[in-house]
């Protein structure tokens, strides 16, 4: 699929938008995740406790975050020539 000149900056825009939204629900989590630690008394995945969801939540949401952003930084691709013309045999 080729994009044209104005749909790259708009993807580019919105990988960035929902980097940022991965990013803020990340933090929440974290927060989730230290106020569930509190109530155990302990950190997740310590002696018997198994790591709760918001720990696992918290991990991937910043991998996919900080994916969006890479996505959104990466080099643009040189635009080709579909196809060069042929000259007409008549």
């Amino acid at each position: 699929m080729r994009l044209t000149a104005h749909e790259d900056p708009v993807l580019r825009f919105g990988a960035v938008v929902v980097g940022g939204l991965f990013l803020t629900a990340a933090s929440v989590a974290v927060d989730l995740a230290q106020w569930h630690m509190a109530g155990l008394g302990t950190i997740c995945g310590a002696s018997s406790h198994p790591h709760c969801g918001w720990c696992f939540g918290a991990a991937g949401l910043v991998l996919s975050g900080l994916a969006a952003f890479a996505y959104a930084l990466r080099p643009p691709r040189p635009r080709l020539n579909p196809c060069p013309s042929r000259p007409s045999r008549s």
